[in-house]
């Protein structure tokens, strides 16, 4: 009898591991990446053989892409790729929005303080890393760490190409820039001599812009590299020991050699446009047309869906914040925020949410980056338009108040027909300044991830490292937008104005009856 419990306990065991390992087959594993690192990744309008859908109606291709599909397919589940600013993958993979980081990332000692790392999925041995400097600049001949002296040199924060810049001999310092986009047109409008970029970087920044070179900086007077440098890995949340394993297994299924095929391939796939800088310009937004398009119009419904509702916000808290309960209440919210940038706001809301419920996932919301985006700034613009809406009444006469008390009417009744139409006819030209500004304003929702007009640009601008064309392209159409509905809303007050004008409210003959009815 025991030794038939002890099997029986034995394939239980047994059924349990299996479950255990093969639960999540079939789930999707969602991978994340800037879509913005060339040739690491970078994002498409339109899709290729080797390419991947992402949110927006884009795609996204690049050496992660196809790590990321080999892993997926070795695992059994199907690819996910979720575009997230470089800021935000980290954190995006320890509140659970993502599983995996695939995006170039060297696995750092601080990076490994926060979060687990997967054997190296690409290792750069021949070439390491050099120096992007102005092809007709005082350091176009360096070809040592020891040739850039007092040259103004950075590198991307975060990376161990800081580490790097150390090893350049009498160097003047500069603080650390974000991205290679912000890096190129730092060193492009003059405030920067050159910055460290890994080879394959170097070569697109130069492949893309003539007026820059890389210079490799390898061998006995160059950078001395270590394998963890010049290593990339996938990026897991430290107490997933058992994804660890399982990419691991995957990556031993890529040979060194099918890695620098892909790599070499990824390298190669990218398209230059070349000419004059109109020429670019026309080319990027050739090839890019769509994409503006759909983060122009993106860019337009979230402003305008945010407003609407931010005015509706500010209306409530107008009318209901003059009884004790209330008043502290919507004191708190409108100082809480109008006294922080919105960007602030969106980052401690998109991933606080996900910090305070375990498991929850935006994702899984449908259609995620319009809520999030549309509840940020409904909740912003709210809080202004709380205080405008106030103005307006206050601007009221009190008298009005007091002949409708007179008359019977109580204060909900005196607010709806008396005092909110008068005071909305009056914010009506604040409203549409706040649309205005939201036009503009939601470029910071890029932070977290929302496809509005920015957030596609600078996707462009990181996969052609063409910034200074790209962002023409992106303040043009902005200020268009702006100039057409400033125009709007001025036509609309000069028609307020001319109704005004016309109107009165003083009877005409002091012995004409003017009836004044409750309901």
């Amino acid at each position: 009898m025991r030794k038939r419990i002890g099997i029986l306990m034995s394939l239980l065991l047994l059924l349990s591991a299996c479950g255990s390992k093969n639960a999540l087959e079939g789930e999707p594993l969602r991978v994340g990446m800037e879509c913005g690192y060339a040739p690491y990744n970078w994002t498409l309008a339109n899709p290729t053989e080797t390419s991947e859908p992402i949110a927006g109606g884009q795609y996204c291709d690049g050496y992660d892409v196809q790590i990321a599909k080999i892993i997926a397919n070795e695992m059994g589940r199907p690819l996910v790729i979720e575009k997230t600013t470089w800021e935000s993958l980290i954190l995006s993979l320890q509140n659970g929005q993502i599983d995996a980081v695939i995006a170039g990332m060297s696995p750092t000692p601080d990076r490994k303080k926060e979060i687990g790392f997967s054997n190296p999925y690409f290792v750069d041995d021949a070439t390491a890393f050099g120096v992007v400097v102005k092809r007709d600049g005082p350091y176009a001949e360096a070809k040592s760490v020891s040739d850039f002296e007092s040259a103004v040199i950075s590198a991307q924060m975060g990376t161990h190409h800081v580490q790097l810049l150390t090893q350049l001999e009498n160097i003047k310092p500069f603080e650390n820039l974000k991205d290679f986009p912000t890096l190129t047109i730092f060193l492009q409008s003059g405030e920067l001599d050159g910055f460290v970029a890994d080879s394959g970087t170097g070569q697109m920044i130069n492949a893309a812009n003539p007026d820059l070179m890389y210079i490799q900086l390898d061998g006995d007077d160059g950078f001395v590299v270590t394998e963890e440098m010049a290593g990339v890995a996938v990026g897991v949340n430290k107490d997933n020991k058992q994804l660890i394993e399982e990419i691991n297994a995957a990556l031993e299924t890529i040979p060194t050699e099918k890695q620098q095929a892909l790599m070499d391939q990824a390298i190669n796939a990218n398209e230059v446009s070349t000419g004059n800088f109109f020429e670019k310009v026309g080319s990027i937004l050739q090839n890019n047309g769509s994409l503006f398009l759909r983060g122009t119009l993106t860019t337009l419904f979230i402003s305008f869906v945010g407003t609407l509702l931010g005015f509706l916000i500010g209306l409530f808290v107008a009318m209901t914040r003059d009884t004790k309960i209330t008043r502290p209440l919507a004191h708190i919210y409108i100082t809480v925020f109008r006294g922080t940038p919105m960007m602030v706001q969106a980052m401690l809301f998109y991933h606080g949410i996900a910090l305070l419920f375990n498991g929850f996932r935006w994702s899984d919301i449908p259609y995620s980056n319009f809520v999030i985006a549309i509840i940020i700034v409904s909740i912003n613009t709210g809080a202004y338009m709380a205080e405008t809406i106030r103005g307006g009444i206050q601007a009221i006469d009190k008298g009005q108040f007091e002949a409708a008390q007179g008359l019977g009417f109580s204060r909900f009744e005196t607010m709806r027909h008396i005092i909110l139409p008068q005071a909305v006819r009056n914010v009506i030209p604040a409203l549409g300044n706040e649309f205005i500004v939201n036009i503009k304003d939601t470029s910071v929702l890029n932070i977290v991830s929302i496809t509005e007009l920015f957030f596609i640009s600078n996707g462009i601008a990181s996969t052609t490292y063409q910034i200074l064309e790209t962002f023409t392209i992106t303040a043009m159409i902005y200020l268009v937008l702006t100039t057409i509905f400033t125009f709007i809303l001025r036509w609309v007050e000069r028609k307020m104005s001319k109704s005004e004008s016309s109107y009165t409210s003083i009877p005409t003959s002091m012995t004409t009856p003017v009836n004044i009815t409750k309901g």
